[in-house]
């Protein structure tokens, strides 16, 4: 049996990443970057396989697809995909895409693909054998059932992925996984076990209680036993192993009347898989992003110390606008994000001069100008921080006014993002009741009366009565 692989994609990266993955089994690999040059390999002799992207110029991954199946049925086709979906799934499937390979690449998921191929190839050669019309049709049957089952599997699955990979914290994923497992075997009992690696025992999180770790999870393979009934008179047990970065993390805890079949046991491993990817991408995330919001914050506190007279004042404007904010039953997304804007609303004054940022006294045209910067400066800081996008354009927005007079975009209204709105009021307040070396900070009622007249020029009216309305407890 020949066994070299063709590897088709755009990206040049991809390609020789998977070639090499392909090459560690042991398997001979051909590349090409398009549909077109891919076809021309086929000159060269009989591939055991093609792996293809979708999206590719002069020929897409589909085309390629028919253009094989239409000169031999046979040559299975996997595809190549970072963004899986039930609709690119049963557009494939009906070109005869034979399976899916998702980004990033694991060395063990290429083996299973091409040992998978490999038999299916056998099994298809040893049915080339027969010639009776009788068996042909019933293998046309026998294929269009595997046909239709494998198309209903791969939307269940990819729906399933989508679910996990769409979530960004480690108890939401441990919920859907549970939710998930109770969907697919009826009437199971799902329990989710940390691992607790000091005395290497399993622990329910509900009661706090543990139990001892059986040898074959230790091992990381699944653990199968009957124990006195739950739900009948003897129940069946599967304990599965959660692996992140090949350490044991918990235990997937299924009881059943019935012992799971292989098929069954395949779909939760594949989706404990999913949920371990996910779960080492989010770990990784907030551990970046703490240490970034970390960063941002101490710069912030040391921009508040450059000048005593406003000292605190990033602290104080982060605490009126979290209570504005929840009077105003943001969500807590929305919560999360004003947090982080309010608290670092004027970062950009890092890049002011400390002749102008520090001046005792008035400034002038010039100089008020450059201060006027300083929320552009601030977005900018923090722009290219992915993660903070919101965060930027909030910052950005912060000196806009609700008649359209503010800076730096003259936004008005609705135009103006309500995160910056709240922050405005904030801000505003805390500027007027603290003092300058140039003058005495306003009382609190003086401040209130100010924003109460500056009610639907410089601030949002709703906001206005929602801050007045708690000022009368400040």
């Amino acid at each position: 049996m020949n066994d070299k692989v063709l590897v088709v994609d755009d990206d040049e990266g991809i390609r020789t990443t998977l070639s090499e993955l392909i090459s560690e089994l042991g398997y001979q690999t051909t590349t090409a970057a398009d549909g077109i040059k891919a076809l021309e390999c086929f000159k060269d002799g009989y591939y055991l396989c093609v792996f293809t992207d979708i999206m590719m110029p002069n020929m897409s991954g589909l085309e390629l697809i028919q253009e094989i199946k239409s000169r031999d049925i046979s040559i299975p086709v996997i595809v190549i995909t970072g963004y899986a979906s039930i609709k690119t799934a049963i557009d494939a499937m009906k070109y005869g895409a034979s399976d899916f390979l998702s980004k990033p690449f694991k060395i063990k998921q290429i083996e299973l693909l091409l040992s998978k191929v490999k038999r299916e190839k056998h099994l298809l050669e040893e049915n080339k054998r027969f010639s009776d019309e009788l068996h042909l049709h019933r293998l046309v049957d026998n294929l269009a059932g595997q046909l239709e089952d494998k198309n209903q599997e791969i939307t269940s699955l990819h729906s399933m992925s989508e679910k996990i990979t769409s979530l960004k914290g480690i108890k939401d994923l441990v919920s859907a996984i549970k939710e998930i497992t109770s969907e697919l075997i009826e009437d199971a009992i799902v329990g989710f076990y940390p691992l607790n690696r000091k005395k290497m025992t399993l622990v329910d999180p509900d009661t706090g209680a543990e139990r001892a770790l059986d040898k074959e999870l230790t091992k990381k393979t699944v653990c199968r036993k009957t124990i006195p009934g739950i739900l009948g008179s003897e129940d069946y047990e599967t304990i599965f192993p959660l692996v992140i970065e090949g350490q044991l993390f918990a235990g997937l805890n299924i009881v059943t009347q019935h012992v799971l079949n292989k098929d069954m046991e395949d779909k939760i491993l594949y989706l404990l898989e999913r949920t371990a990817e996910r779960m080492e991408n989010v770990a990784l995330y907030e551990g970046l992003y703490d240490n970034i919001l970390s960063t941002l914050n101490s710069m912030a506190k040391i921009l508040d110390a450059r000048d005593p007279h406003t000292s605190q004042h990033s602290t104080r404007v982060t605490t009126l606008s979290m209570e504005i904010g929840k009077a105003y039953h943001l969500h807590d997304d929305e919560i999360e994000t004003l947090y982080i804007a309010a608290s670092l609303h004027d970062i950009g004054k890092v890049g002011i001069p400390d002749s102008i940022l520090l001046k005792p006294g008035p400034l002038s045209d010039e100089e008020f100008d450059m201060i006027k910067k300083h929320p552009e400066m601030g977005a900018d800081i923090i722009k290219p921080i992915l993660p903070m996008n919101k965060e930027a354009e909030i910052i950005r927005h912060h000196h806009e006014r609700y008649d359209g007079k503010g800076y730096p975009s003259g936004l008005a209204e609705d135009k103006i993002p309500i995160l910056s709105r709240i922050i405005a009021i904030a801000d505003s307040y805390d500027a007027m009741t603290s003092d300058r070396p140039y003058r005495k900070g306003m009382t609190h009622a003086a401040a209130l009366e100010e924003i109460r007249k500056c009610s639907g020029t410089q601030f949002d009216p709703d906001l206005t009565r929602i801050f007045t309305g708690l000022a009368k407890n400040m």
